[in-house]
C-alpha cells in the first residue's frame, strides 16, 4: 500500500497507461511538464469551494503522483532512445493530462460563479429583511441580520453603515422611553395619582439611575402624600367634630400634629376634642345617675318611667350592666316574639295589649305596619331587622291616636320601588298620636322619611333618615310637633328639617346635610321652633330658611358649606334669636336678615369665609313663596292643605 495515497500500488504498466502511454514508451524527458500539471491539480484542491469536486481532484492528483513514481523508479525498463513516434505520443499524453485539468478548472469555475449567484440572492435577502427591521424599529432583530451578512461579506461598508443605523436608532428609541417616563410621571403627579408616579419613576430608574428628575421627582411625589394625608385628616377631624365623634377627633388630631405639627387647624381640633371629652365625662357621670335613678325604680313591675330613663342613661354611655337591668325590667311586660309566637309583625300587633313588648328577630318583614294599641316594638338593630313595604301601596309605620306612646327601635323601615305620585305615603307617620323613634334607619322613602300630622307627636332620638323623595322630617298642622336628639337627615331630595302650617320642632346635637333643597325650613306662622348645637351643612339651597312669621330660635349651630347661602331669615313678623352660631364656607352669604324681619337677641354669631356677603341685616328680600309639596292625610284619605314655602 503507498503511504501517501492509501491505494494498491500501481504496476508500470497501469503507471504508463495513467500517463498515456504504452509501456516500453520513452517517458523521462517529459517529467517535468507532468510535474507542472500537478502542481495545477495541487492548487485546484486547495481554491476548489465544492467538496465534491475538491475530492475528485484529489484523487486525481494522487494518482498521477503515484503514476510518476513509478516511472521514475522503473526508468531502467524503458528502451533505447528513438526519435519515431516519440514526440507523437507526448502530444497526446499531454492532450489527455490538458483536457483534464482544463475540464476540472472549467467545473470549478462553474461551482464558484453558481455559489457567487447563490451569495448575491442571499445578501439582498439579507439586505431587505435588515430594512425592514429598521424601519419596524426592530433593533434586534436588525442586529441579528446584520451579524448574517457580516459572515457573507466581512467588513463591509454596508454592513457597518447598517450596524451604526442599529446603534443610533437604538439610542434614539432610548431617549423617546425616557421622555415618555418622564412625561407620564409628570401627568400622574399632576392627577395626584402617587402609586402609578412612584410605579413609572421606578421604570425610569432601571433605565437610567442618574436622570436629571428623579431626585425632583422623589420630592415631589414626597410632599404630595403628604399633602393629601393632610387634607385627608382635615377631612376627616371636620366630620368627626361635626358628628360630635370626639375620642376620633382627638385620634385625627394628633396624626395631623405628627405629620404637621405647625398646622393652623390643629389649636381648633386640639380645643374642641377637650371639650368633647369633658362633654363625655358629663355623659358619663348623667348616665350613671339615672342608671341609679332606674335602679330605684325596679319594683318588679312594669314601668315607662323607668324605663325611659334607662334608655337615656344607655344613650349616653351603653354599658352592659345598664343593658343587663334594662333587659331584666323590659321583661316585667308581656313579650311576643317575632318569629317564634308569631310569624308576621302584622299577626302579633293583633294580638298585642296595651305596653306589650314585640320582640323582632333578624330578617327583612315585608309587611306595612299599623299601631293601634301603645306597643314597644323593637329590632335586632340597625340592617339586621328590616321592615319594608312596596311604596306606592302604604307608609311602613303608619302609628294612630289609639297607639300614642308607642315606641319604635332598633330596626330599618325603608320603601320598595319608586312612586311619582302627587300624594305619597312617608315612610314612617304620626297620625294624632306620640311616636318614639330610636336607633333606627329610615332610608329609601317616595316621600317624606318622617311625618307628624293631625296634632301628633315624633320623639326621635339616634335617627337617621336618608334619601327620601321629599323631607326628611316633615311636621304639619297645629298641634303637631318632633323632637330629635342626635339625629342625621341627609341627601333627601327636599328638604333635611321641615316645619310648616303650624307644625314645631325642637332638633339638638343633629346634622341636615347633602340636601336637595335646604337643611332647615321654619315657617309655621306665630309657632316657636328651636334647632340647638345642630350642623347644617352642604345642602343644595340655604342652610336655614325661617319665614312666613314664625318664631326660631338658633343656638350654638354650624351652618357651613351650603350652596345658595347660610341663615335667611325673612318676611313680616319673622322673629328670629341667634347665639353663638357660625356660618362659614356658604355660597352668596353668611346670615341674611329680612328689613320687614327681627332678629333679638343676635350675638356672639360669627360669620367667615363665604362668598359674597357676610352679614347683612337690613336685607330687601321678594315676598313670593311657593308651596311645599303635600302630606298624606291618611285618616282623611286626602292631602292637607300646603302652606308656603321658602322662596325662590
Amino acid at each position: 500500500m503507498s503511504s501517501d495515497s492509501g491505494q494498491e500500488q500501481l504496476s508500470y504498466e497501469d503507471a504508463m497507461r495513467v500517463l498515456g502511454y504504452e509501456p516500453g514508451a520513452i517517458v523521462s524527458p517529459h517529467l517535468p511538464i507532468f510535474r507542472k500539471v500537478a502542481s495545477k491539480l495541487e492548487a485546484l484542491v486547495k481554491t476548489t469551494k465544492d467538496e465534491h469536486l475538491r475530492e475528485s481532484f484529489r484523487d486525481e492528483l494522487n494518482r498521477l503522483n503515484e503514476a510518476l513514481r513509478v516511472v521514475v523508479a522503473e526508468r531502467a525498463r524503458e528502451p533505447s532512445l528513438r526519435g519515431q513516434g516519440m514526440r507523437l505520443r507526448l502530444v497526446l499524453a499531454l492532450l489527455v493530462v490538458a483536457i483534464l485539468v482544463s475540464a476540472a478548472w472549467y467545473g470549478n469555475r462553474r461551482i464558484e460563479e453558481g455559489g457567487y449567484l447563490r451569495d448575491r440572492e442571499g445578501i439582498a435577502k439579507l439586505e431587505a429583511m435588515a430594512r425592514l427591521a429598521v424601519e419596524s424599529r426592530d433593533w434586534s432583530g436588525a442586529e441579528e441580520v446584520y451579524a448574517e451578512l457580516n459572515k457573507l461579506i466581512p467588513d463591509s461598508a454596508r454592513v457597518r453603515e447598517g450596524l451604526a443605523r442599529v446603534v443610533d436608532g437604538r439610542a434614539e428609541a432610548r431617549r423617546q422611553k425616557l421622555g415618555f417616563l418622564v412625561g407620564s410621571i409628570r401627568a400622574a403627579v399632576e392627577g395626584r395619582s402617587w402609586e402609578e408616579a412612584e410605579r413609572l419613576l421606578g421604570d425610569l430608574r432601571e433605565m437610567e439611575v442618574s436622570h436629571s428628575e428623579i431626585g425632583s421627582f422623589i420630592k415631589v411625589i414626597q410632599a404630595g402624600r403628604v399633602s393629601d394625608r393632610i387634607a385627608g385628616l382635615l377631612e376627616q377631624a371636620e366630620e368627626a367634630l361635626k358628628e360630635e365623634q370626639w375620642v376620633a377627633l382627638g385620634d385625627y388630631a394628633a396624626k395631623l400634629e405628627a405629620i404637621a405639627p405647625g398646622h393652623k387647624q390643629l389649636t381648633r381640633f386640639k380645643t374642641a376634642t377637650e371639650q368633647g371629652m369633658k362633654v363625655l365625662e358629663e355623659r358619663r357621670v348623667r348616665a350613671r345617675e339615672l342608671y341609679e335613678k332606674a335602679l330605684a325604680l325596679d319594683k318588679g313591675e312594669f314601668s315607662d318611667p323607668a324605663l325611659e330613663t334607662l334608655r337615656e342613661a344607655i344613650r349616653l354611655d351603653n354599658q352592659k350592666d345598664y343593658q343587663d337591668l334594662y333587659n331584666k325590667m323590659s321583661a316585667y311586660t308581656r313579650l311576643l316574639k317575632v318569629p317564634g309566637d308569631y310569624s308576621t309583625i302584622t299577626e302579633a300587633l293583633a294580638a298585642a295589649r296595651s305596653n306589650d313588648k314585640i320582640r323582632l328577630g333578624e330578617g327583612v318583614f315585608n309587611e306595612p305596619l299599623s299601631l293601634n294599641v301603645k306597643v314597644d316594638l323593637e329590632g335586632a338593630g340597625i340592617g339586621k331587622s328590616i321592615i319594608q313595604c312596596e311604596a306606592e301601596k302604604a307608609s311602613v309605620l303608619l302609628s294612630t291616636k289609639q297607639a300614642s306612646g308607642s315606641r319604635v327601635a332598633a330596626l330599618t323601615l325603608r320603601q320598595t320601588g319608586i312612586s311619582l305620585a302627587a300624594e305619597r305615603y312617608p315612610v314612617a307617620l304620626a297620625d294624632g298620636g306620640e311616636l318614639v323613634l330610636e336607633d333606627c334607619l329610615i332610608e329609601g322613602g317616595a316621600g317624606h322619611g318622617v311625618a307628624v300630622i293631625n296634632g301628633g307627636s315624633a320623639r326621635l332620638r339616634s335617627v337617621e333618615v336618608l334619601k327620601c323623595g321629599w323631607d326628611g322630617l316633615a311636621v304639619n298642622g297645629d298641634g303637631s310637633v318632633a323632637d330629635a336628639v342626635g339625629c342625621r337627615f341627609d341627601s333627601n331630595f327636599h328638604h333635611g328639617i321641615d316645619a310648616w302650617g303650624g307644625g314645631r320642632v325642637t332638633v339638638k346635637s343633629s346634622r341636615a346635610t347633602r340636601n336637595g333643597l335646604a337643611g332647615a325650613v321654619l315657617m309655621s306662622r306665630g309657632v316657636r321652633s328651636e334647632l340647638v348645637q345642630c350642623t347644617i351643612d352642604r345642602n343644595r339651597e340655604v342652610g336655614i330658611s325661617i319665614s312666613n312669621g314664625t318664631t326660631a330660635v338658633l343656638r350654638s349651630n354650624r351652618v357651613e358649606e351650603n350652596l345658595l347661602g347660610g341663615v335667611m331669615v325673612e318676611g313680616e313678623g319673622t322673629t328670629a334669636g341667634m347665639e353663638g352660631n357660625v356660618a362659614e364656607r356658604n355660597r352668596k352669604f353668611g346670615i341674611m336678615v329680612d328689613r320687614r324681619s327681627v332678629v333679638q337677641p343676635f350675638r356672639d354669631n360669627e360669620t367667615k369665609d363665604n362668598v359674597g356677603e357676610q352679614l347683612m341685616l337690613k336685607a330687601v328680600m321678594p315676598e313670593e313663596v311657593v308651596p311645599p309639596p303635600p302630606v298624606l292625610d291618611v285618616s282623611g284619605g286626602k292631602s292637607l292643605e300646603p302652606g308656603p314655602e321658602i322662596p325662590k
